[in-house]
């Protein structure tokens, strides 16, 4: 004898033959949400910590990729399982995209004018060049030669509004730890690390509401539309 779920309203059906309510997304359900939860919080850690390692040059390069992306990737996952109605999915993606992104590279502008405001040494210069890079932006490079070692220039990052023979101060790192950078850039890191803080806690807030209304909203539903044993 063949026997069939009773479909209630507000349920589709899914693979299986499992019945999947309105609105909800197929991503299943993860059988330890806590667990999964804790990728929120980790995530948080992750980004700017990876971003903090990408300002030492080009040997951590990879372990800072590494740990942005397992931050990312583990942060959409989480969100994804535990916020399964796709309204929401949406909304919390758009709204913690531009976070996931900023986080790491404020983090290494961070950590560079720290070093360099606590141990960095001031030169002043003159720009002599300036170079153009066109890739997925634009960046600019300018070429300083400094007054107080004759012949000696360094590349600095710089902006569209500089130009070749314009007087600048430059601070770097004795042991060249970190790249150097206009004096000016290199003074208050206390603002940068409070704007990472803010995009930090945004993502951690957004990402950590949307997944738990979605789970909520999950638990609500299955004790409404309860999925009824088949007999076998």
């Amino acid at each position: 004898m063949t026997h069939y779920e009773t479909s209630r309203p507000g349920q589709r059906r899914g693979r299986g033959g499992r019945p999947r309510r309105t609105g909800e997304d197929s991503t299943p359900w993860p059988r330890r949400p806590l667990l999964m939860a804790l990728w929120i919080p980790a995530a948080a850690v992750l980004l700017p910590l990876g971003g903090a390692l990408g300002a030492f040059g080009a040997w951590f390069v990879l372990p800072s990729v590494a740990l942005v992306l397992t931050g990312a990737t583990g942060l959409i996952y989480a969100t994804a399982c535990l916020c399964r109605i796709r309204a929401l999915q949406v909304a919390a993606l758009l709204l913690t995209v531009a976070p996931m992104i900023a986080v790491p590279l404020m983090s290494m502008n961070t950590v560079q004018a720290t070093l360099l405001s606590m141990r960095g040494t001031a030169h002043p210069g003159t720009v002599t060049d300036i170079t153009v890079t066109h890739g997925k932006g634009t960046s600019y490079t300018c070429e300083v030669r400094y007054d107080d070692a004759p012949g000696r220039t360094r590349s600095v990052a710089c902006g569209s509004g500089d130009t070749a023979g314009e007087r600048v101060s430059v601070t770097e790192d004795p042991d060249g730890l970190v790249r150097p950078e206009f004096t000016a850039e290199a003074e208050n890191p206390r603002f940068d690390l409070a704007m990472v803080g803010l995009a930090d806690a945004s993502l951690l807030v957004v990402s950590g509401a949307a997944a738990g209304l979605g789970a909520l909203l999950h638990l609500l539903r299955r004790r409404r539309y309860p999925v009824a044993p088949t007999a076998g």
